[in-house]
């Protein structure tokens, strides 16, 4: 969980540090050489998945943090250098889409489908990077929620119908790819099939 990790390095290290190592890390996490292995393999389409906190702060919301671009920026060039398309995958929301680990979610109760809050900054973030990605033609399309998990199996698609207007302001062009409910696994309540959308389904037996 990137969260509790990053935590526990900040008090270990002391800022200064703490920024130095995680810039650096990310910084070396991808490569030019993993892109060359990857086209070697005949992929041309990767997923890139990123966490909501990189560009939003929970006690400064909705003030952009220019800097979580500068990795992403990085990765998404080396891809378009090596004829590879990115599909940006927001892999943690504001509260938590579901009530594992993977979504940065330490607390076992995803918030987001409880609080407007969590959903008006998700919609803003993804308004922010539409902004910045709209003419990018390496870009296949933007994943704007990994694996939701709404208990109710009453929220998602209205809220899917409601940032694909958001989005669909400012990027007409780029492909939505919407995770089913459940980490990806149903599609209770889904009525109307959304214009320019891939429905992804998570299989994993």
């Amino acid at each position: 969980m990137e969260s509790g990790v990053r935590a526990a390095m900040r008090q270990a290290m002391g800022e200064e540090s703490y920024e130095f190592f995680f810039d650096r890390w990310l910084h070396y996490f991808f490569t030019e050489e993993d892109a060359k292995l990857f086209k070697s393999l005949g992929l041309n389409c990767l997923q890139l998945p990123f966490n909501h906190r990189h560009f939003d702060d929970d006690r400064n919301s909705c003030v952009l943090k220019e800097s979580g671009f500068k990795h992403l920026d990085c990765v998404i060039k080396i891809w378009a250098d090596h004829e590879i398309y990115t599909i940006l995958d927001l892999h943690s929301v504001p509260g938590g889409q579901n009530q594992d680990w993977h979504s940065d979610n330490p607390t076992k109760y995803a918030a987001f489908w409880d609080y407007k809050d969590h959903q008006d900054r998700t919609v803003w973030l993804w308004q922010q990077i539409a902004e910045r990605y709209k003419v990018n033609t390496w870009i296949a399309g933007y994943n704007p929620m990994n694996e939701p998990a709404d208990p109710s199996r009453t929220q998602l698609a209205p809220f899917y119908a409601r940032l694909e207007k958001a989005v669909r302001a400012i990027d007409p062009n780029h492909i939505l790819y919407l995770d089913g409910n459940t980490y990806a696994m149903e599609w209770d309540g889904f009525q109307e099939v959304l214009p320019n959308c891939v429905y992804c389904i998570h299989d994993y037996r």
